[in-house]
C-alpha cells in the first residue's frame, strides 16, 4: 500500500461534517413535510395554476436574486454564523406563511424564505469545504448529500400525516426543525474567529479568476445541467409520462420517484469512496454520462418497472455527477470564495427555473421526448468540459476560510 493511501485509510471525516450532514437532514425533513402541502394550501386562497406555481417557483426566484448579496456576507459574518441567521430567517418566514390570510402574504413571506435559503445554501457550503480534508471531499460531500436525500425522502409521507392535524401545522413543523438546525450548529460547530474574518476578506478568490479556471466552469455546467434534467425536468416531465403514456396514476409517480431517492442514498457511500480514490473528472464524467443516457431513455419505458429502473440508474449517474463536481470546486476555490460558492448555486438555481419553462414550451411546441433531450444535451457538455480540465494536480486559487495555509493542493 503507499504511503497517500496508508494516510487517508487513517484520516476520518471530522466532527464537523456529521454535524452539517444532521443539520441537511433536519432541513430537508421540514422541507419535504410541507412541499406536499403547500401547493393545496395556496389553492385554499381561491388562486389558478399559475399563481400556485409561483408562489411554488419563488424561493427559488429570490435566492437566485440574493445570491450575491449573500456571499457578500460570508466573510464578514463568519459561515457558522451566517448559516445560523438563514436557518432562523427561513424559520420566521415559514411561520408568516403558516399565518397568513392571504395569498398576497403568503407570496411575499415565501420569496423572503428565499434569502434565508441563500444565506444557509452559500455558507453550509463554506463550512464544508472548510472542514472536510482534502483526500476525504468525495465522501463529505456524499454524506452531506446523504443528510438532504433521506429528510427528502421521509418528509413529504410525514407531511401528509402532519397535514391532519391541520393545513397549517406542517409549516410550523418545518420551523422548528429549522430552529432546531440552527441551535446544533450554535452548539456543535466553533464560533468563526474575527480575525480569521478579517484576515480572509481581502485573499478570497474574485469571481473572475474563478472563471479562469476550466475546472470551475466545468462545475459550473454540471450544477446547470443537474438543476434543470434532475430537480426541473424530470419532475415535471415523469408525472405527465406516468399518468399520460403508461395510464398510471400519480401514486405510481410517487412510488417511483421513492425508490430512485432511496437508490440514490443508497449509493451515496460508494460514490464518495469513488470520487476520493478515482477521481474528480473521471467520476464526473463517468456521471454525466450515465444520466445523459438515461434522462433521454425515460420515455421509452413501457412498464412502471423499467421506468423505475431507468429513475435509479439515472440517480447514480446525477449523484456520481453532482458529488464529483461538488468536490472538484472544493479543489478549485477556497472555503472563502464567497462569490464563486454562490456562483455554483445560482448555476443550479438557473437550471432549475429555466429547465421546467423550457421543456414545457418545447413539449407544445414539439414532443415530450425532445424536453428531455436537452437536459441529456447539457450533461454531455459538462461531462466534455471535465474531461477538458487540466488532468495534472492544480493548487487551489486561494486560501481556506479560518487557515494560514489553505487546503491542500485538490486532485483534478
Amino acid at each position: 500500500m503507499s504511503k497517500g493511501a496508508a494516510t487517508q485509510g487513517r484520516v476520518r471525516l471530522p466532527a464537523p461534517i456529521w454535524v452539517l450532514a444532521a443539520v441537511a437532514f433536519c432541513i430537508a425533513l421540514g422541507f419535504g413535510v410541507m412541499s406536499p402541502i403547500l401547493p393545496v394550501y395556496a389553492r385554499e386562497f381561491g388562486v389558478g395554476g399559475f399563481l400556485i406555481g409561483l408562489v411554488v417557483s419563488s424561493l427559488s426566484m429570490l435566492r437566485l436574486a440574493t445570491m450575491p448579496l449573500a456571499s457578500a456576507f460570508l466573510r464578514r459574518v463568519g459561515p457558522r454564523e451566517m448559516a445560523m441567521v438563514g436557518a432562523v430567517l427561513i424559520a420566521v418566514t415559514t411561520t408568516m406563511m403558516g399565518l397568513s390570510d392571504s395569498y398576497l402574504g403568503l407570496l411575499l413571506w415565501r420569496g423572503l424564505s428565499g434569502f434565508g435559503s441563500a444565506m444557509y445554501g452559500v455558507s453550509s457550503m463554506s463550512l464544508l469545504f472548510a472542514n472536510a480534508p482534502e483526500q476525504l471531499r468525495g465522501r463529505a460531500n456524499s454524506l452531506y448529500s446523504g443528510g438532504f436525500v433521506l429528510g427528502a425522502m421521509s418528509g413529504p409521507t410525514l407531511g401528509g400525516l402532519l397535514s391532519g392535524v391541520n393545513i397549517h401545522f406542517p409549516f410550523f413543523f418545518y420551523a422548528a426543525t429549522l430552529v432546531a438546525a440552527a441551535i446544533v450548529l450554535l452548539v456543535f460547530l466553533p464560533a468563526t474567529p474575527p480575525a480569521a474574518r478579517k484576515k480572509h476578506v481581502a485573499s478570497s478568490v474574485k469571481l473572475a479568476e474563478a472563471f479562469g479556471d476550466a475546472r470551475f466552469r466545468a462545475t459550473l455546467t454540471m450544477s446547470f445541467a443537474n438543476g434543470w434534467q434532475s430537480n426541473g425536468v424530470r419532475a415535471l416531465v415523469v408525472p405527465l409520462f406516468v399518468v399520460e403514456t403508461l395510464g398510471l396514476t400519480p401514486v405510481s409517480t410517487g412510488i417511483a420517484f421513492a425508490i430512485a431517492a432511496t437508490a440514490q442514498a443508497l449509493c451515496l457511500p460508494l460514490v464518495g469512496w469513488a470520487v476520493d480514490n478515482v477521481g474528480r473528472r473521471r467520476m464526473l464524467m463517468f456521471g454525466a454520462l450515465i444520466a445523459a443516457i438515461t434522462g433521454a431513455f425515460f420515455l421509452l419505458a413501457n412498464s412502471l418497472v423499467s421506468l423505475i429502473i431507468l429513475l435509479c440508474v439515472y440517480a447514480v449517474g446525477a449523484s456520481s455527477a453532482g458529488s464529483a463536481s461538488q468536490a472538484l470546486l472544493a479543489d478549485t476555490v477556497p472555503a472563502t470564495a464567497g462569490s464563486s460558492l454562490s456562483a455554483y448555486q445560482m448555476f443550479g438555481d438557473a437550471g432549475l427555473i429555466l429547465g421546467p419553462m423550457v421543456a414545457g414550451f418545447v413539449m407544445d411546441a414539439w414532443s415530450m421526448e425532445a424536453a428531455v433531450v436537452i437536459g441529456s444535451v447539457l450533461f454531455l457538455v459538462a461531462g466534455a468540459m471535465a474531461w477538458a480540465a487540466p488532468h495534472a494536480r492544480l493548487p487551489m486559487l486561494g486560501p481556506a476560510f479560518g487557515t494560514d495555509e489553505g487546503l491542500a493542493t485538490g486532485s483534478a
